[in-house]
């Protein structure tokens, strides 16, 4: 059986991190665009900062990354056909200074 390479879903695999280098739980990933129209997709990482997109073809995607306490991050990542991309995302805490 041949498989048509084209037809299966790419992985974007990442972790988040706060600014001391810890795993941030609980973070949503998310697509905000892609080299095709996407639905809402979106990822929350689990108890050691890591999730997982499926993007549905390859090419440039944006991703926002948010979380409470944080403040948001968007990146780029370029899915190429036959690779998984790894994303390392470091958070900002939000700052409260004096009003």
């Amino acid at each position: 059986m041949v498989v048509d390479r084209r037809l299966m879903t790419k992985l974007i695999r990442g972790v988040v991190r706060d600014p001391q280098g810890l795993p941030v739980p609980q973070a949503r990933a998310q697509f905000l665009s892609g080299p095709d129209p996407l639905p809402d997709i979106a990822a929350l990482t689990d108890s050691d900062g890591t999730f997982i997109l499926s993007a549905p073809s390859p090419g440039n995607y944006r991703i926002e990354c948010t979380a409470d306490g944080f403040v948001p991050v968007v990146t780029s990542v370029d899915l190429r056909e036959a690779e998984e991309a790894h994303l390392e995302i470091s958070l900002m805490s939000f700052t409260v200074g004096p009003k």
